[in-house]
């Protein structure tokens, strides 16, 4: 695995153990962070008592030895670990990372009872200094070294909480945490010359071949001062000394400082603190496609959004449609279902459940396809478009509800004030028009009901 890119990096703690031409190593605290491949632990480092890295044999890679070393060291608080996975689409080829926080119970059932389907990282929960969770970020640079410290709401101690609000900083949402200040220049000197250490032993051990140029390394300082090394979610390395393969970022591209590890799709904070029994397994929440985008997600993550809205979001796309000429075949009607780019534009939303591959859908087209919105008509089949004209004014039909995902229900509430506007991609129309398509649009449309527009493209230009 190579060095440079973004995203949780495990061929940084294998560079961080081996020793260069004089046998020294550099001295960071990494707390124990056991690497799993295929469903299986193949290394585990950790930092001995002369805050060198080290490396565990192979015999050591068993459960009973990993579930000892993560649980003895807990002071008080009952996160014990957490295991960052990270998943590549075999579709799209995007690569997420999500992290899952562990208490006693959970580090045994993932130990013994879960196959780890995604590679990723197990690594020991270093508490923090003080009550609450907290995280800093270093972003470096052979110029500048800028730090960020963010601190959790929450009491860590404070079981009305879960795991996970009690622990997330930079991976949740904003809300649950706060930025704080780096005062004085103890531990930013600390941090600096940590990182400084690491380019250097990199470089070192591979005989320059990989130079690293700039990097974002996360940081944590337990009670006793001591600052830990947690993982490097992006690098970038010298582009003099690396040749990177297909899907590599570019070497000049800027380092990626957003959070790239996230919280699972399946993980839903509470905001509010539960006097309830604390042994009570929550029950597993089942997942739902949006009828909106598509997609499936958990249940407990839609909201209800009105007919009205739908409809007049869907009419803005076809208005849309009906003024562009850009958007139209040859013979000056339009196509269906709309390109790609134009449902982009439009906020991704309403058009899930219909095919957008216009060549293989133009002969299944039907009146009800083109004239009801493709939300409303999944959700009523039968629902013709003579009767929806006539439902389209009763406010009983517009006022019902469809329960879309949070992602499309933002959009749909953003549709609803009075700012929102399409902004169409724009694209050069075949044929070279210029200047004057608005009007030879408008005049070949009059006289055209709006049912003619619509109707499939044949082979030679006409009606279907």
């Amino acid at each position: 695995m190579s060095l440079n890119g973004d995203g949780v990096n495990d061929s940084l703690f294998h560079h961080l153990w081996q020793k260069d031409e004089l046998n020294f190593g550099p001295t960071v605290n990494i707390p124990d962070t056991i690497i799993y491949k295929f469903g299986q632990p193949v290394q585990w480092y950790f930092s001995g008592q002369d805050g060198k890295v080290k490396r565990k044999h192979k015999q050591n890679l068993v459960n009973v030895r990993i579930e000892e070393a993560m649980t003895k060291k807990v002071i008080g608080s009952d996160i014990v670990a957490y295991y960052i996975a990270t998943d590549v689409d075999d579709d799209t080829g995007v690569t997420s990372t999500s992290i899952e926080y562990l208490d006693r119970k959970g580090l045994h059932d993932f130990l013994y009872n879960r196959w780890k389907e995604n590679s990723g990282i197990l690594q020991r929960f270093i508490e923090p200094k003080g009550t609450q969770n907290v995280m800093v970020r270093a972003i470096w640079s052979p110029k500048v070294c800028l730090l960020e410290r963010r601190v959790n709401n929450r009491q860590l101690h404070d079981k009305r909480f879960g795991l996970y609000e009690r622990a997330i900083t930079y991976e949740g949402p904003e809300f649950h945490s706060s930025a704080a200040p780096l005062r004085g220049n103890v531990l930013p000197s600390q941090v600096q010359r940590i990182c400084e250490n690491i380019v250097t032993h990199v470089g070192e051990v591979s005989f320059q071949k990989h130079r690293i140029k700039r990097m974002v390394a996360n940081f944590k300082v337990d009670a006793k001062d001591r600052v830990w090394l947690l993982w490097s979610s992006s690098i970038r390395l010298d582009d003099e000394t690396f040749s990177g393969g297909p899907g590599t970022p570019g070497l000049t591209a800027p380092l990626n400082i957003d959070s790239i590890v996230k919280l699972p799709p399946t993980i839903k904070l509470s905001h509010f603190a539960s006097h309830g029994s604390h042994n009570k397994e929550p029950a597993p929440v089942p997942f739902v496609e949006c009828v909106s985008c598509g997609k499936k997600l958990p249940s407990d993550q839609f909201h209800p959004v009105p007919y009205k809205t739908i409809i007049a979001h869907f009419e803005q796309v076809i208005n849309l449609l009906t003024v562009d000429m850009t958007y139209q075949s040859a013979s000056g009607t339009l196509e269906w279902p709309p390109d790609p780019a134009i449902i982009t534009a439009a906020g991704g939303v309403g058009f899930g459940g219909i095919k957008l591959d216009p060549s293989t859908n133009k002969d299944n087209i039907c009146l009800e396809d083109v004239t009801i919105p493709p939300v409303v008509r999944q959700l009523h089949t039968k629902l013709t478009a003579t009767a929806y004209r006539r439902y389209r004014k009763d406010p009983l039909f517009l006022y019902k509800t469809a329960m879309c995902c949070e992602s499309c229900f933002l959009v749909y509430a953003e549709m609803a004030s009075a700012s929102f506007q399409i902004a169409p991609p724009r694209k050069a129309p075949e044929g070279g028009m210029g200047s004057g398509t608005q009007s030879r649009y408008s005049e070949s449309r009059r006289g055209r009901s709006s049912e003619d527009k619509w109707l499939p493209v044949d082979g030679g230009g006409g009606q279907g």
